[in-house]
């Protein structure tokens, strides 16, 4: 840690000099800029505390401690300010993607230096304790819209409970068995991230009006930088129908958890921009993104429902529109016609009900709509989005979370459905 300290000193004065912080303290900075701040901040955490807790390297599970998850206190911030509508500020949205990506690789190829970036962001936890009485006067917060940087310590009175988790997270740090050129790469990601992250608050303050824009980051900050509607009706609509199609099919909390909540209602907003295409050219997109969650475990009929919803969704809450949002539902339709290629409606009942059946009641209650979802993985996987079966199957016939009656059931429908298509 000490190493750590000394390699990244410099940086570190330089980032808390830069105009934003300057302005935090004078109280003479804009909404956009604290609201981007806590976006950014989301985007990073979200994509590094996802890495880490689902690796396995030795070094990163000696470290990580679920208590240092900070993405949630973001969330909390991130929801207080929804209804002031703040838009994004496109430059520090795009650094903080950069960052996203280099984590991305750094998991994939040394997981170890993701330690370094680790480093930066729990130091900023003490930082926070400075700063959150400053953005407290500038927006006259009281409480709300200050936990990432408070990070536990209360009221920021004292900051107790972040020095103490800084004092773990330096012990673990320092027990590490590293070699030389571990150390040398995990020091190099830290002074890395530095440089990087400066990139991310020089673009907060000063920032031209030109480049405030309305991003799915004020939706879901790990979801990258495409455009949501404008309008806050139509955003609304797509979230009501996004918890819809969340409460219909439970096998979406029970799989994906909390994440995957954010990702339906980001992707529910970028479904309600496609309104202002032509047909053919939302068609093209929905197959894109019904191939994309296809072989990610979600079967089309999924997206299918969820375009309905929106459209009734959007019709209702802008009725002037209606023209537009019908062609949401001619894309559902195209999905259903895609399915009903390979099964019939009548075909897809009949080995839904039969897969219930087999269930038993209590575990159908649990995840219904099961069976519809490998009847539609069959006829996905027929249309061409290969690996959507396997990739239904290998969650579904998992023994530590399901019960043998179950997954023999999801077994006999697979096989059943491949046997009435033809398929192997």
């Amino acid at each position: 840690m000490a190493e750590l300290k000394a390699a990244t000193q410099a940086a570190h004065v330089q980032l808390d000099g830069l105009p934003y912080f300057a302005a935090l303290e004078s109280g003479a900075v804009a909404l956009e800029s604290y609201v981007g701040h806590l976006r950014a901040l989301a985007i990073i955490h979200g994509t590094l505390e996802h890495a880490i807790a689902g690796s396995q390297d030795r070094d990163l599970v000696q470290v990580w401690r679920d208590d240092m998850r900070r993405l949630p206190l973001l969330q909390t911030d991130l929801h207080f300010f929804e209804p002031r509508a703040v838009a994004d500020i496109g430059e520090s949205v795009d650094a903080a993607l950069q960052i996203a990506g280099d984590i991305s690789l750094r998991l994939a190829s040394q997981p170890a230096t993701l330690l370094g970036l680790l480093y930066v962001l729990e130091g900023s936890a003490l930082g926070g304790q400075t700063i959150a009485p400053r953005a407290a006067r500038a927006f006259a917060l009281a409480a709300e819209g200050l936990d990432y940087l408070h990070s536990g310590g209360g009221d920021g009175a004292d900051g107790g409970a972040v020095r103490s988790r800084w004092a773990g997270f330096t012990q673990r740090m320092n027990g590490l068995q590293l070699s030389g050129d571990e150390r040398t790469r995990i020091v190099g990601a830290a002074a890395a991230f530095f440089a990087a992250i400066k990139k991310v608050f020089a673009a907060l303050q000063p920032f031209q009006a030109g480049s405030l824009a309305q991003l799915v980051t004020s939706i879901n900050p790990e979801a990258g930088r495409h455009p949501i509607p404008a309008d806050p009706r139509e955003v609304g609509a797509a979230l009501r129908a996004a918890a819809q199609c969340w409460e219909k099919y439970p096998y979406f909390e029970m799989r994906y958890g909390e994440r995957g909540r954010r990702f339906t209602d980001s992707d529910g907003a970028w479904l309600a921009t496609l309104c202002r295409f032509e047909p053919a050219r939302i068609s093209q997109q929905v197959k894109w993104l019904g191939r994309v969650l296809s072989t990610r475990g979600m079967p089309s009929m999924l997206l299918q429902s969820k375009l309905e919803l929106l459209c009734e969704e959007l019709i209702a809450a802008v009725p002037e529109r209606k023209a537009d949002y019908e062609k949401l539902a001619l894309a559902a339709a195209e999905l259903r016609a895609v399915r009903r290629s390979h099964v019939s409606d009548g075909r897809l009942a009949a080995l839904a009900g039969a897969f219930d059946h087999a269930a038993g009641p209590e575990w159908s209650g649990k995840l219904p709509h099961s069976g519809e979802l490998l009847v539609c993985a069959v006829a996905d996987e027929l249309a061409g989005n290969t690996g959507t079966v396997e990739k239904l199957r290998s969650w579904m016939t998992d023994s530590a979370r399901f019960p043998a009656h179950w997954i023999a059931a999801v077994e006999a429908t697979l096989h059943s459905t491949m046997e009435h298509t033809g398929s192997t």
